[in-house]
């Protein structure tokens, strides 16, 4: 896949949340790497990175938060029955409060009652 070319001038919100997502899902990744081969050093200061650049991005929505925004987009929408369908409408509504998997779990969760 080809990369983008850098340009000149700011970035806007949106694209700045996104590297800060893709920084730490690096992290992320790195960290699990670390423990598989008992790097627990490395994974540590991995974390510690990951607590960093999350102090940055809006704070997510609380498991319980999560629920209610499902549950009420439920009650307003009961001909959505599929927990994909519900992930990809409440993922354009709540945007980037909210993690994808949290979400499509609680989706399910929600939806098998």
């Amino acid at each position: 896949k080809e990369k983008e070319k850098p340009r000149e001038g700011d970035i806007d919100d949106d694209e700045a949340m996104a590297a800060l997502r893709g920084e730490i899902k690096k992290r992320r990744q790195t960290v699990e790497i670390c423990r598989q081969h008992g790097k627990e050093a490395e994974a540590a200061a991995a974390e510690s990175e990951i607590l960093v650049l999350e102090e940055f991005l809006p704070k997510p929505l609380s498991s319980e938060e999560l629920e209610a925004k499902v549950r009420a987009y439920v009650a307003e929408h009961p001909d959505v029955t599929h927990p994909g369908k519900l992930t990809g409408l409440l993922k354009k509504e709540l945007g980037e409060l909210v993690d994808g998997k949290a979400l499509n779990d609680m989706c399910k969760q929600v939806l098998e009652g």
